[in-house]
């Protein structure tokens, strides 16, 4: 196997095993007649239907990867994808067939290679008789380049909570990538947003689904959404999952350690199919979803690795579900925990912990990049104790040894981009993940998209929340529980520049922003300074 992944997208072997194979090869192979009878055997395409838009993903300077799902088709079948310069397209610069995969949900998976760095091109997928809407992406900048970045993130899309204003404001923000950090869709059901946003999905209508069909089918009814279709053709995204592609607050090979009755799901759901059955499913699902090459074998469901974003940044991708220890102290909330200290507790698991060590020091890119579906620093209540022990929180010791590490080694320029907690925060990381501890980098927590905050989960008001906020001082400098959004980031090589965008996620159409924190991060100088 080559070093290189996603087509030459400078991604490294062990780093990276995101994207799939190489596509291409150094040298001749056979000719493989048994794939060309195949691909003859597979009709064209006449009157199929493109209802979940189009996509790209895992740019490099001269790749992409291309997606889109074909609907009223009963059978495998082949279409045409083009790429041009012009939204016209009457500068096409590449032209092939794909297929339509019955056993994928008919997605389609294809990466094309051989263009130009950083610059803007548009594609569209073809029936005999039908085109697709027509998106767009920008390649990645040359390896060294220095040419500036702007990158939105954002997470927790729950479709029975709100509208997908944020994705839609988003789609207008003319962004090189989009990061989308886990909760893409939610598993089970939600009943306290806006009347018009129900999800029937699952063999019971509820919302709840657990087996490949009916995460299938709820992929389906998310990206059925045009708000969201907007932002998938707008630009490129990165993802990665979180619990609720699978189940609410799941631990590696089982559920939250909250949950101790076997027969059923976190959400006190009977069980149709086993948990590990019910992962398995799930991550299926998801990798059919998203603009991704497939993987095989024993790396088929792995998602962390890192990819450089041409001379300035790298963007380290991390899996904190598939390969963690459960929660201590039965997954609690506001709850004392000696436990979530304890030592030899793993939330990455052996293998991706030791290459992040090793993999964020030795990058020479002058900005390293997590993005981190949980989040890092500790939110306390009181001081020194950890209020939620399904994040960093409830495994300290790996996070103080792989930041301490970092540390010794002189890592500099780290910024985390976090998903998951509802919440808007920003502040300072360090080596205990609080106060006390050695600075290493900043962190900033993109708040929903559309899902509840902290209030409404733990049902006290905000004001209480932030009246607890002073036992997160001075480490959380930001923090905003009541409103919904996203965020952007600009890279350039002397900083980092940050705004938090606020949208109306329960007035239908509401896509007007509002910026409720602007941030800046200086090269060389951990600290977050708020403008």
């Amino acid at each position: 196997m080559t070093d290189s992944f996603e087509a030459g997208a400078s991604l490294r072997r062990r780093e990276f095993l995101i994207a799939g194979a190489a596509v291409g090869a150094a040298t001749a192979v056979p000719l493989n007649y048994a794939a060309v009878a195949r691909s003859a055997a597979t009709p064209v395409a006449k009157n199929g239907k493109f209802a979940h838009g189009v996509a790209s993903g895992f740019p490099s300077p001269k790749g992409v990867t291309l997606w889109t799902r074909l609907t009223e088709v009963e059978r495998s079948s082949r279409l045409t994808i083009e790429v041009a310069t012009d939204d016209d397209f009457r500068r096409i610069v590449k032209r092939s067939q794909v297929t339509a995969d019955k056993g994928d949900d008919f997605t389609v998976h294809k990466r094309v290679t051989g263009l130009e760095p950083g610059r803007q091109y548009y594609y569209r997928f073809e029936t005999k008789n039908e085109n697709s809407e027509v998106g767009r992406f920008r390649t990645l900048p040359a390896p060294d380049s220095n040419q500036k970045l702007k990158i939105g993130f954002f997470s927790c899309q729950n479709y029975e909570a709100g509208y997908y204003n944020a994705q839609a404001a988003m789609a207008k923000e003319d962004l090189d990538l989009v990061i989308c950090l886990g909760d893409y869709i939610y598993e089970h059901g939600f009943y306290d947003g806006p009347a018009d946003r129900v999800d029937k999905t699952g063999v019971n209508q509820d919302a709840h689904v657990q087996t490949l069909d009916e995460y299938r089918q709820k992929y389906r009814f998310y990206q059925a959404d045009e708000q969201l279709q907007e932002l998938h053709a707008a630009a490129p995204w990165v993802t990665i999952w979180d619990d609720h592609e699978v189940e609410d607050n799941y631990a590696g090979d089982g559920p939250t350690s909250s949950q101790s009755d076997p027969d059923s799901d976190s959400t006190g759901t009977p069980r149709s199919v086993s948990f590990a059955k019910r992962r398995r499913d799930a991550y299926k699902a998801y990798f059919e979803a998203h603009p991704r090459l497939k993987r095989k074998g024993m790396e088929k469901n792995q998602i962390y690795g890192s990819i450089r974003l041409g001379g300035l940044a790298e963007l380290f991708l991390t899996d904190q579900r598939q390969y963690r220890d459960p929660q201590p102290c039965e997954d609690g909330i506001l709850t004392p925990c000696p436990d979530a200290q304890a030592p030899g507790r793993t939330f990455l698991g052996e293998d991706q912990k030791k290459w992040f060590k090793k993999a964020v020091p030795t990058s020479d890119a002058r900005w390293k990049l997590w993005a981190s579906e949980l989040m890092v620093m500790s939110v306390d209540a009181p001081a020194g104790q950890a209020a939620i022990l399904d994040s960093w929180d409830g495994y300290q010791a790996e996070r103080g040894e792989i930041l301490t590490h970092w540390r010794g080694q002189g890592v500099d320029n780290l910024v985390v981009l976090t998903g998951d907690i509802h919440t808007f925060f920003a502040g300072d990381l360090t080596t205990t993940g609080r106060q006390g501890g050695d600075p290493v980098g900043v962190e900033l927590v993109g708040g929903s998209a559309t899902s509840l905050g902290l209030p409404e989960y733990l049902n006290v008001d905000s004001a209480v929340l932030e009246a607890l906020a002073a036992a997160n001082d001075p480490h959380v400098k930001y923090y905003d529980f009541d409103r919904r959004g996203y965020a952007v980031i600009d890279v350039t090589k002397q900083r980092v520049k940050a705004e938090f965008k606020a949208v109306d996620a329960l007035t239908k159409g509401a896509t007007a922003t509002e910026t409720i924190g602007k941030f800046r991060i200086d090269a060389g100088d951990p600290t977050l300074h708020q403008v």
